[in-house]
């Protein structure tokens, strides 16, 4: 299993419209076979930001995940609507 966190901070004027294509990655997502849980959080302190919980079944299943039109859909919108780039943590759980 693959246990990814990624953070996602959007410019202030832009956080709507990120938070749109994020929820729509959320809804497909659910769908594809690989993935096992694939859950969004928005800070309450600071509600540009964005961190995502996901676990997918292998590398295999999340390459695919990659390729999903949702996805560079979102990579696109991304070069103009984010402050920074989407930090991105590939961990193991150890407890």
């Amino acid at each position: 299993m693959i246990h990814l966190t990624a953070i996602v901070k959007s410019k202030p004027e832009h956080t709507d419209a990120v938070k749109s294509l994020l929820m729509n990655m959320v809804v497909h997502s659910k769908k594809e076979t690989a993935c096992l849980q694939y859950d969004l959080h928005q800070n309450s302190a600071e509600p540009t930001i964005f961190v995502f919980h996901e676990i997918w079944n292998d590398e295999k299943g999340l390459e695919a995940h990659n390729s999903q039109p949702y996805i560079q859909e979102f990579v696109k919108a991304a070069e103009t609507l984010l402050e920074d780039n989407v930090i991105i943590y590939k961990t193991q759980k150890i407890g």
